[in-house]
């Protein structure tokens, strides 16, 4: 979880939009400016967090100045989706700026907004982000978003073999398991639409 406050995340886009605006990244001193911080280890200590998050990377030679470039992407931020009832989603005209290591493996990736609580037990929260792989495939026990007759929700995906109606059939059975025990397992009936839309790989917060 590579989680930022609200003042490590404008340190953040201050040094992202001064490096755009003058092509070169700020000095400490020139932070600390900007923030009315007056001792150096404040800002020292906000850009050695931003580095160990994945955020940022600095040039160690360079002993004068700082010097640094930013290590995450930006993906989609696709709309919202419902830990607990399903919940429709909506294509927001937005980006998410993530960490690289949260985009390892290679594809494509998309952010939604959490909405609700049935994931409390993961330590997934309402208001947090989760960075998305699109894929149409999972594993047991991988948290995925799925798609339920155009609806999106976030939860455990299990998958499980049933009998059918002659003693030697056998159903797949899917069922999507909540973190929270007020919630009850979605179980999929055949007769609905499901398509798994991609598997977790990152949560983010923003914390006051």
């Amino acid at each position: 979880m590579q989680n930022l406050t609200l003042n490590q995340k404008r340190v953040l886009d201050f040094i992202e939009s001064y490096k755009k605006r003058t092509g070169v990244p700020p000095t400490y001193e020139v932070i600390g400016k900007h923030f009315g911080y007056t001792a150096k280890s404040t800002v020292q200590h906000y850009v050695e967090v931003l580095i160990k998050k994945g955020y940022l990377t600095k040039e160690h030679h360079l002993s004068s100045g700082l010097t640094l470039y930013k290590e995450g992407n930006l993906v989609p931020l696709l709309g919202q989706v419902a830990a607990g009832r399903p919940l429709e989603h909506h294509k927001f005209d937005e980006r998410l700026e993530v960490p690289r290591n949260m985009l390892k493996s290679a594809g494509s990736y998309f952010a939604l907004e959490v909405v609700g609580d049935s994931m409390i037990g993961e330590g997934i929260f309402e208001g947090d982000y989760v960075i998305i792989r699109e894929q149409n495939v999972a594993q047991n026990g991988d948290l995925i978003v799925a798609e339920i007759e155009d609806e999106a929700t976030l939860k455990r995906f299990y998958k499980r073999r049933t009998r059918g109606g002659g003693a030697t059939t056998l159903n797949e059975q899917v069922e999507l398991r909540a973190a929270n025990p007020k919630y009850k397992p979605i179980i999929v009936t055949p007769e609905q639409t499901f398509r798994i839309a991609g598997v977790m790989h990152g949560l983010i917060r923003y914390t006051n």
